[in-house]
This record gives C-alpha cells, structure tokens and sequence, in this order.
C-alpha cells in the first residue's frame, strides 16, 4: 500500500468517524418529547379540532411531539383510576365542577411557577373564568372556552304574541309569558330541574351558592323559578328532551341555554328562527361560567414540557384555532369569539365558574338536583332543601 492510499484511506475512516460523531450530537440536539393531552369527547367537530390543534402545534415545536388521546367512558372515573397509578395524561380537561375535589386530592399541579418563569400573562383571561380554576393566589389551571347563560326566544311565537324584544328582568319575563299564554302558547317557558339553570337565578337576587344557602334571597330566588313552573307560566322539559329541542320544535318561547344553542338549531332546526339576548336579571346581574381548563398532574415527570404544550394551547395562536369553529366562547380578551356571541360575552364580569371551586360540589350535585325536583313536585319545602344541600356542600 503507498504512503498516498494510506493517507486517503485514513482521511476517509477520520470523515466516517466525523459524519457519525455529528450524527450522534445532531439526534441528541434534536430529542423530541413526547406529550399526550387528553379529554373527554363531546363529540366528532371537537375531536377534529383538537387534532387539528395537535397538527399545528407538531409544526411549530419541532422538539415536542404532541398526541391527542380521547378519553371514552366516564372520564372523571377514568381520571380517578390514572391519578391513583400515576400515569395521568400530561395535559387534560379539567371541568370547573371538580377541579376543588381534584386540587383538594392533591393531583394538580399549581402552574405559578411556570407561569413566572416563561413570562406568561395572565391578564387578557376574564378573571372571573381564570378565578374558577384558582385557589387562593395558586393557578391549578387555564380556561379553554367557557359558555354563560343567555335568554333565548322562539321568534315566530313572540311575534304571534305581538312582542318583540326577548324579556331583560324577572317582571317583563312574566310578563311576557302571560301575553304568549293569551295568544295560545300553553307553557310558553321551559326551566330545566337543574341548579345550572336555576342558581343564575339565586345570583340574579342577591343569592349565592357559596355562602348563606339559607338566606331569604336564596329563598325567594328558588320560589320566583319553581313558582314559574307551578303557576303553567313554565314547565320542564319531558323525558329525553331538552329545552333547546323544546325551542326547535316551538313548544317552548322562552328558554335559558348557553352558547352551545348555536351550532345546535341551525343543524337540527334550520327552519326554526330564534334570537339570543342577555341572561334576565332582577336586582342585580347574575350568571354561571361553564368551563373547563387545561390543566397538569401533579405527578407529571416533565411539566416543562407539559406548560409548553398548555400554555400554547390557551395562548393567543392556540386559541385563534379553537374559536374558528364557533364550538365555544374564548376565555381571552384579546381573541375574538365567532360571530353572534355577543349577548353570551356580556356575562364575563358577573358569570360565576360552575363548581364555584368547592371541593365536595361534584358529590352534592346528587342531593341538589333530588331536591330540586322534591320542590317542584310539592314533597319538599325550599327552607328543607337549602338546608339539606348545605349538608353535603360542607362536606357533611
């Protein structure tokens, strides 16, 4: 072998070791993480979107690999089950109904410092949605959409009735039901059995379901909604409906829903005309958030990676993606949710989070929606059935 060949293979065997030197520093500069975020499905149109958030977020973050996991069954139990064995998504919905159970449990992870150390403005979020993720000054989760109540009418009976603005206050809503009465609408409002519906109500009066359940404007609250449904101005939806179909299929005139009443009668009543204005009111504005937030395990190895991935989601860019469907409402001031939600937004200042951050509302609900009903059919006080709630809402 010449001095020359030796030389040139030498050079060759040193450029291999090279290639695979920098091949090796290359593949460690470029590691990916992988990061699954998880939900409930509510369905095909937010399956799709929450892909496609997935899609976009792969594009931009090359050192992140994102998967959208559906959860099927019930998802709180399932949660429940991964807590308890560690291996919780790394980001997932947490309804505002549980999340004082979940941070009571201690399975949350508080994002204050991940918060600090990126920089991560809180501010454009409505406070009182943020608020319903939070306790104390620890933020144990972010918005992802919200929706409030709002007054929406059947358009083609109020015109029958010669009415034409949707009711603002408790009197005018009475009112109203009693000309659409007269002009042949048998029970012109539909009020589900639900404190969803009727605890907008006990806020609309002074009320509240955080503090005196007891009191005389909780009472009185709870008699002007059941009051409603005993006197024929109203009556609650039959078995296997819903008042958004009560609406559609113009038994009812006047219904309190939220914004997911939109995509809903276009689709399965297109020839159904309705209008939306804001929630009624009586002596003050009262209203519920239903929202639920993107949150972390508190057992997440990589909540780094986990709070890139979060905090994208409910980012300006994240959130741009998430209303382009108009499934929800943006929880951020500065992104705007698609057209026709204006009377729902109107709700941000007041609109109470669904849940109000106690830690034993999930189990409670039970009681309250059984008692509920035991007013409605006369078996029950309301003085007996705020002071049975109180029970289990402490705990008890």
């Amino acid at each position: 072998m010449t001095k020359r060949l030796a030389m040139v293979l030498g050079l060759g065997a040193l450029a291999v070791v090279l290639v695979a030197a920098s091949a090796q520093a290359g593949h460690k500069t470029h590691k990916v993480v992988n990061v699954t975020f998880s939900g409930w499905s509510s369905g095909p149109d937010e399956d799709a979107l929450d892909q496609q958030m997935a899609n976009a977020f792969n594009k931009s973050h090359p050192g992140i690999h994102v998967d959208w996991q559906v959860i099927n069954g019930n998802y709180t139990q399932a949660m429940t089950a991964r807590f308890a064995a560690h291996n919780a998504p790394d980001v997932f919905y947490v309804d505002s109904s549980v999340i004082g159970a979940w941070i009571k449990q201690g399975v949350i992870a508080p994002l204050n410092g991940l918060i600090k150390k990126t920089h991560f403005k809180t501010k454009p979020f409505y406070p009182k949605l943020l608020g319903a993720f939070k306790k104390g000054k620890k933020i144990y989760g972010f918005p992802k959409d919200w929706s409030p109540l709002a007054t929406e009418i059947n358009n083609a009976l109020f015109a029958r009735a010669g009415i034409h603005k949707a009711p603002k206050t408790w009197a005018q809503l009475k009112s109203d039901a009693k000309a659409l009465q007269q002009a042949g609408v048998a029970h012109p409002i539909c009020l589900s059995a639900d404190w969803a519906r009727m605890g907008a109500f006990m806020y609309q009066n002074g009320g509240s379901i955080t503090s005196h359940l007891t009191s005389k404007a909780n009472a009185k609250a709870v008699g002007f909604y059941v009051g409603l449904i005993k006197s024929g101005l109203a009556y609650t939806p039959p078995a296997g409906s819903w008042c958004g179909q009560e609406l559609g299929q113009s038994h009812a005139a006047i219904i309190f829903e939220g914004n997911w009443l939109l995509p809903y009668m276009p689709a399965q009543y297109p020839n159904t005309h309705f209008s939306v204005a804001p929630m009624v009111h009586n002596k003050k504005q009262g209203n519920l958030a239903f929202t639920v937030s993107w949150s972390i395990a508190k057992s997440n190895p990589h909540k780094a990676a986990a709070w890139k991935v979060l905090s994208w989601l409910v980012g300006k860019q994240g959130e741009k993606i998430w209303m382009s469907k108009g499934l929800a409402l943006s929880p951020r001031k500065d992104v705007a949710s698609k057209g026709g939600r204006k009377p729902y937004l109107a709700a941000a200042p007041y609109a109470r989070g669904w849940g109000f951050g106690n830690p034993n509302f999930a189990t409670a609900y039970t009681v309250m929606g059984n008692d509920l009903n035991a007013v409605i059919s006369g078996s029950k006080t309301i003085p007996a059935m705020l002071s049975d709630v109180g029970k289990p809402l402490k705990g008890k």
